[in-house]
């Protein structure tokens, strides 16, 4: 049976490790408590297409999420999109009115702008999330920031409405926070901010961690050392057929020395 110090610094070590995967799964997850509607990925290059999924987990312990409308940006209007199926769902993308002008000999009428997508009639239970798919361009050739706001009705009725623009810096983090898309020329593109608050939360776990893990390391080294003597031999006494002689073991023999 290991001695207690033994037994004290493999549990440090443990915990430790234990310390170092929960902040590590703040880091790349986020606060559990920050559940909602997203869009992935959050940067796109100016002038191109995106394909773009937006997550939407279920946060009602009683209910299902049955429809989701995710609302085009109209500042900067998006004329081409195409939808991922989905088997269950009913998937509608919604368009300005057409205009009454006619295209001249040879042209062809331009598409008009999307103004929203919506899906239906699926289901996301309790406790489950869905992806959204969909390609969409052109984006505007400009760097800019959109919007996409999101409306999830449940199958009680309750609709939660994702509509709150990002807040500024230092200001708090709206309840519904919409989803945003920056779009950047290809050399300014920058991995999305997570969470300020996961951030912090998660760096002091890993310090933490690693404090703890370097304290249990070391504790076990000094556990497996023997300790020696002033004369540089360890101070365990030998054993002959099981029973202590009372010589260090690393001292040498004498017999036959003068």
């Amino acid at each position: 049976m290991p001695s207690r110090p033994a037994f004290a610094s493999r549990l440090l070590l443990r915990t430790s490790i234990v310390a170092l995967s929960a902040a590590a799964a703040v880091l790349l997850h986020g606060s559990p408590s920050a559940a909602h509607v997203t869009v992935t990925p959050s940067t796109a290059t100016a002038g191109g297409y995106g394909t773009f999924s937006f997550k939407v987990p279920n946060e009602r312990p009683t209910a299902s999420t049955t429809r989701l409308e995710v609302v085009f940006p109209t500042e900067h209007p998006v004329t081409a999109v195409s939808v991922r199926p989905m088997p269950g769902w009913t998937i509608t993308v919604n368009r300005q009115p057409a205009t009454t002008a006619t295209p001249a000999a040879g042209e062809h009428a331009a598409a008009a702008p999307v103004t929203s997508i919506v899906w239906q009639d699926g289901a996301v239970g309790p406790g489950e999330f869905q992806l959204f798919d969909v390609s969409v361009g052109p984006l505007p050739k400009s760097p800019t920031t959109l919007m996409f706001k999101a409306l999830q009705t449940y199958s009680d009725g309750e609709v939660v409405r994702w509509i709150d623009p990002p807040a500024e810096a230092g200001a708090p983090r709206p309840e519904h926070p919409a989803p945003v898309v920056t779009v950047a020329t290809s050399g300014g593109l920058t991995p999305a901010a997570a969470d300020p608050v996961s951030r912090v939360l998660g760096w002091t776990g890993v310090g933490a961690g690693l404090a703890a893990l370097l304290l249990a390391v070391a504790a076990l080294r000094r556990r497996g050392r023997p300790a020696t003597t002033a004369g540089g031999g360890s101070d365990v006494p030998a054993r002959a057929n099981g029973r202590a002689t009372g010589v260090p073991a690393g001292a040498g023999s004498r017999a036959g020395r003068p």
